[in-house]
């Protein structure tokens, strides 16, 4: 079973991260409503670790989960890989790419998940380094 529950590392690394990087300015500037999670559960996925994962919450489901979108982080796996601070940021920074914010032609917002692109992982290889989800040298 994988319960999740709200982090409040987490959240707090989040909301540093969108107020203060260029990358997430539309979510800054929008009404996007977004919950740091962790779960317990160990996630694999075509043979691959999993670490962090960006959902999209169903209109259907936000009588129960009052957000747009959840983040969550898979803790058992980032503690097996010994994640650094600054390496749960940049996973954090990659999975807040996912949100997608899109003004309408009435002034609404339309919200999606963005995949995975070329500009994603540059952004994230410019800011973190090439090796950012390995261990640092002597730790």
């Amino acid at each position: 079973m994988d319960i999740r529950q709200i982090n409040e590392k987490y959240t707090e690394i989040g909301f540093d991260l969108i107020s203060t990087e260029p990358s997430l300015q539309s979510i800054k500037e929008s009404s996007a409503q977004i919950i740091f999670l962790s779960s317990q559960h160990k996630k694999v996925a075509s043979g691959k670790y999993v670490f962090g994962v960006c959902e999209k919450i169903a209109d259907k489901y936000k009588w129960g989960i009052p957000c747009d979108f959840t983040i969550t982080v898979f803790q058992p796996n980032v503690d097996e890989f010994h994640f650094t601070d600054e390496q749960v940021r940049a996973l954090i920074h990659h999975e807040l790419l996912h949100v997608g914010v899109e003004k309408t032609d009435d002034d609404t917002e339309k919200f999606f998940i963005v995949p995975h692109d070329i500009e994603d992982f540059r952004l994230i290889l410019d800011l973190y380094g090439v090796n950012w989800d390995q261990p640092k040298q002597g730790e």
